[in-house]
């Protein structure tokens, strides 16, 4: 799962430079005002995105399978053709559900999302196991959050 965060980080950080140089960013206000209230939200923050971001890799990896079941057995695509379009077409499931996120910039979205979940959708493919493809992405997320809390504590004092 460090392996796969690791190659996240870097393909989403390339791919954010790019998206974000031509049509902009905007943030995720997740972490906005968690200080403020103190450190038992800071904690229950981390435990209730660590439940999210498990539930966000079965809202993938479900509708991968089913679609790259239905491309295989119905559609009789072959079983490479098949994977590719599921993972394609997952990826861009997964980046138009964090459209609100991201304040509907659909670029950001799609591309800088949608590129994260392929490589998250890549541990599960590699290894079977839903539980590498959720570590690499808490790791992703608990890691930018952390970084964020820790920048608005540092402007804060």
């Amino acid at each position: 799962m460090v392996i796969f965060w690791l190659l996240n980080l870097v393909i989403s950080f390339v791919v954010g430079i790019i998206v974000s140089s031509i049509f902009g960013a905007n943030a995720n206000k997740a972490t906005d005002g968690i200080l403020e209230r103190g450190p038992g939200e800071v904690v229950a923050f981390y435990v209730g995105t660590g439940i999210q971001l498990l539930g966000e890799e079965v809202f993938t990896i479900l509708p991968f399978l089913a679609v790259m079941y239905w491309l295989y057995s119905k559609a009789k695509l072959n079983r490479t053709t098949s994977l590719l379009l599921a993972w394609l077409i997952t990826a861009l499931w997964f980046g138009a559900a964090h459209l609100p996120t991201y304040g509907w910039n659909v670029a950001q979205a799609l591309l800088v999302i949608g590129t994260a979940r392929m490589v998250l959708t890549l541990a599960f493919i590699r290894t079977k196991n839903i539980l590498v493809s959720t570590g690499a992405h808490v790791l992703n997320d608990w890691v930018s959050f952390s970084l964020v809390l820790l920048a608005a504590a540092t402007a804060g004092s």
